[in-house]
Formats: C-alpha cells, sequence, structure tokens
C-alpha cells in the first residue's frame, strides 16, 4: 500500500472511534456466544484483533484469546489488559506473517479464527484469499474461521448509518454516534477512504475462494450490527455450521 494507505493508517492509531467499534464488536461477541456456546476450553484467533475488544469481552468468561495485529500500541495495551492471553504483533505482509505465526504459535491449532471488520481494509481480494489461506493452517479439523462484516455490491452505508444510529439509541449512547459520524467526516480516516477505497468481495469470490482452498463455507446472518454487509463461516467440509 501506499504510505497513505489504510496499513499505516491502523498503524498509527490510538482513539479513534473506539466507543463504537467497542459497541459493534460486542455486539458480534455476544452473537458468537448465542450460537457457539463459547467456553473457558475454547481456542480463539483474533486476526486484526485492534485494542483488544473480543478478548474484553471475552473475559468474563474467562476465555483467554490469542490475537494479533499490526499496531504495535494496541498490542501493548493487550498485553497490559490480558496478561495472560498472547498478543502478536504483525505486518501486513502474508510471507512474513507466516513466518511470525509459525514461530510464536508453534503448530497451535483454533476452534475459532475471527477476522471481524477486517476484509475492507485489505488491497484486493487476492490479499484477503491469501490470508484466508495462511489461517486455514491454523484451524483445528472441526474449526471454524469466522470472516464478519465484509462489504460486497449490497452494502449501504446509509443504512448502516442508521443501525448503528438506532443501536446507540438503544444503549444510550448517542454522543458516541455523533463522535463516530464527526471522525468519519473530518478526520484523516475520509482522507484515507478517498484515496483507498474500502474493498468491495461479493459472496461469490468468497466463494470461490472457500473451494480452492478446501473449505466449506456458509453466508450467516445476523452476526454484526451492520445488516447490509455479509458474513461468512469457514470450514473444513466434514464441519456443519450451526448458525
Amino acid at each position: 500500500m501506499s504510505s497513505t494507505g489504510w496499513d499505516n493508517f491502523w498503524k498509527d492509531q490510538r482513539q479513534s472511534f473506539y466507543a463504537v467499534m467497542r459497541m459493534a464488536t460486542a455486539y458480534c461477541v455476544t452473537q458468537l456466544e448465542k450460537v457457539y456456546h463459547l467456553k473457558p476450553t475454547d481456542e480463539i484467533l483474533d486476526y486484526g484483533c485492534g485494542p483488544g475488544f473480543v478478548a474484553d469481552c471475552l473475559a468474563n468468561q474467562k476465555i483467554q484469546i490469542t490475537g494479533a495485529d499490526i499496531n504495535e500500541f494496541f498490542i501493548e495495551e493487550c498485553r497490559k489488559n490480558h496478561p495472560a492471553s498472547l498478543f502478536l504483533l504483525i505486518t501486513t505482509d502474508i510471507t512474513a506473517n507466516k513466518k511470525i505465526l509459525d514461530e510464536q504459535l508453534k503448530e497451535q491449532k483454533f476452534d475459532y479464527i475471527l477476522l471481524l471488520s477486517v476484509a475492507q481494509y485489505f488491497n484486493s481480494a487476492n490479499d484477503l484469499e491469501q490470508l484466508i489461506g495462511l489461517l486455514s493452517t491454523y484451524m483445528k479439523e472441526s474449526g471454524r474461521l469466522i470472516i464478519a462484516d465484509v462489504l460486497d455490491e449490497n452494502t449501504s452505508s446509509i443504512k448502516d448509518a442508521i443501525t448503528l444510529f438506532l443501536h446507540c439509541i438503544k444503549k444510550g449512547r448517542v454522543g458516541a454516534f455523533v463522535g463516530f459520524m464527526s471522525y468519519l467526516m473530518f478526520s484523516n480516516y475520509r482522507t484515507i477512504s478517498k484515496q483507498n477505497k474500502l474493498l468491495q468481495v461479493p459472496e461469490q469470490a468468497i466463494r470461490d475462494m472457500a473451494m480452492r482452498n478446501a473449505l466449506q463455507c456458509e453466508k450467516v446472518k445476523g452476526l454484526t450490527l451492520q445488516k447490509s454487509r455479509s458474513n461468512y463461516i469457514l470450514s473444513h467440509s466434514s464441519v456443519k455450521s450451526s448458525v
């Protein structure tokens, strides 16, 4: 990516739209808990973990996760807040990340690998497929790779904004929504989004990626707040989703 690309944007973040991100993550984790009945023995990899909102949400259930992110500040915060969990500083290069994961995880396999609100920041669908291929090697035979909050041709920013606004009203956090919209409109996020369009990945493209990596793909609803975005569960062919 360029020096003004999404990789550098996320490497430099400290706060951005924390309040809404935290609420959106909490919603997704709650849905996953309802479906999969997550338990302390589950091994979970949060790839693109950011400030550790998934880890925060699961801490009360005493579920420790493994996290990975390109932002050194985020990783250090995660390590301070969740000292019993493993958090890895990764790069935007898949080859380099394979080496990092191989060295740090030492052939560990996961029940759940989560890519939440990550796909849209890739340069291309090919980059996303490379990551899917890499992460699939860390799935248990019964494991699931959850790709959530994917933008496609049906995604509507207006519908997403309305959904977030209604959720913020429900949670009594209208101020958080105002801050979120102000950040999107007036920060460098808007500047970068004009130069680097968010990646849209059609459903068929996801299905083709899964097939090429010998994975089963199921599109599911209700995992995330943004209803016009898509969510997929990828698994080995012997595993059936319960979503």
